[in-house]
């Protein structure tokens, strides 16, 4: 937390900062849902915003100026949108936070605080990018507001890595179970709730849209019975990362209905693999998991379809 708390305590003494903005694109802008919903749950006074760099630089927010906090992420720095869109928050005053794994790059030189963050299988989960997004978010409630739970949830922070490195290795059996389940589904649907429904709403643009060509929508748990539960069939695919805090009932009735015409529903429940070690903290921790562990069926999953996670159709190769 020491590179985190010293970017906020520098921030602080130029800016009386109100209002929190977190801005990206695809799994840059999803990898800050759980930083934006701890934000939207315990602060009081501060205000969050959660945009599309794009959107951003075309209908900058009018509250961006010099109260606000602006927090980027590129994973190579060099996403053209959030550029921009750190350029348009410097013009406006605010402070700019750029996440990247690349230095230099053009992020990097554009935001006034730059955090270099690890990625990769081996990477420690503290040290990654979501968990940065998280850690300043924390730190900016912490230093601005105070909260009571800071100390718990730096604690919970710490003991992360060790729940996930266990947690990829018990899960292989049940993920290499729906990798071949579902090798040969052209719809998977992903389901969840709360910070869950970041993690969700990744694995669908990131995995199985962008990286294995499956189509996909993520679905709120909370949503699903007002539309989407009309596509269950005893055939549709679905994958679940279960809450382990507040809104678990929500999955629980969705995943209730489901079971009753489906028997395809690869639920992740993040309590069978220690989570539960973390106490109240585990709700907003969960994202930091499921992103992780996920990981071992996404492998899977392109193995057994003989379509590496690293093919592009249309990515890096035409103008856009």
């Amino acid at each position: 937390m020491q590179k985190v708390r010293e970017i906020v305590t520098n921030i602080l003494k130029e800016h009386a900062v109100d209002t929190v903005y977190f801005v990206g694109c695809g799994g840059s802008l999803s990898g800050f849902f759980p930083a934006k919903y701890f934000l939207s749950c315990e602060a009081k006074k501060l205000k969050v915003g959660y945009i599309n760099a794009n959107e951003f630089v075309h209908a900058t927010p009018k509250e961006i100026g010099a109260n606000a906090v602006v927090i980027l992420a590129s994973q190579r720095g060099d996403t053209a949108e959030t550029v921009k869109a750190c350029q348009a928050a410097n013009e406006k005053g605010a402070a700019t936070v750029g996440l990247t794994f690349q230095v230099p790059s053009p992020l990097a030189d554009s935001a006034q605080h730059v955090i270099l963050y690890e990625f990769g299988d081996d990477s420690i989960v503290e040290n990654q990018k979501t968990s940065y997004g998280f850690k300043m978010a924390l730190e900016l409630l912490h230093q601005i507001e105070g909260y009571a739970g800071y100390d718990a949830m730096v604690k919970a922070l710490g003991s992360l890595n060790e729940i996930v490195v266990k947690a990829k290795k018990d899960i292989v059996p049940f993920a290499i179970k729906y990798a071949w389940e579902f090798k040969d589904d052209s719809v998977i649907y992903t389901m969840g709730s709360g910070p869950c429904w970041g993690s969700a709403h990744q694995e669908s643009i990131c995995i199985f849209m962008e990286m294995q060509w499956i189509n996909s929508s993520v679905i709120h748990s909370g949503e699903y019975f007002h539309g989407p539960f009309e596509i269950t069939d005893k055939n549709t695919a679905f994958l679940m990362m279960k809450a382990t805090g507040r809104t678990r009932e929500l999955d629980d009735r969705a995943l209730n209905f489901i079971n009753k015409f489906n028997n395809r529903c690869m639920v992740i429940d993040g309590l069978d693999y220690g989570m539960g070690e973390l106490g109240w903290c585990s709700e907003y921790l969960d994202p930091l998991f499921y992103n992780n562990v996920i990981g071992v069926f996404n492998n899977l999953l392109a193995d057994a379809r003989k379509h590496p996670l690293t093919v592009r159709r249309y990515m890096w190769k035409f103008p856009y």
